[in-house]
């Protein structure tokens, strides 16, 4: 075997190696960056419920409110109901 032989026998699987090497890096840094770019949607996505849950929240207290209004008003009227019952002996 001569030196260029051996040159050869052991220098191309080498080159091959850090071109593969290289390659891998290549694609980390792609993939990295595609994930940083579906953390900043993410994020945003996160803002976009977030809001969208607080005001859920004022809707719900709000019909809380009405709920608990129309509940007292119909306490009214049974207990009105009831007195003229009382009144007129019907009950």
């Amino acid at each position: 075997m001569t030196d260029l032989q051996l040159y050869l026998a052991i220098g191309i699987p080498t080159f091959a190696i850090l071109v593969g090497i290289l390659m891998n890096a290549v694609q980390y840094s792609g993939l990295n960056a595609r994930f940083n770019g579906m953390d900043s949607r993410m994020s945003s996505v996160e803002t976009r419920i977030s809001n969208l849950e607080t005001r859920l929240d004022a809707r719900f207290n709000n019909l809380e409110v009405k709920f608990d209004t129309l509940t007292g008003k119909v306490i009214d009227v049974d207990n009105r109901v009831t007195r003229i019952e009382a009144k007129l002996g019907i009950s």
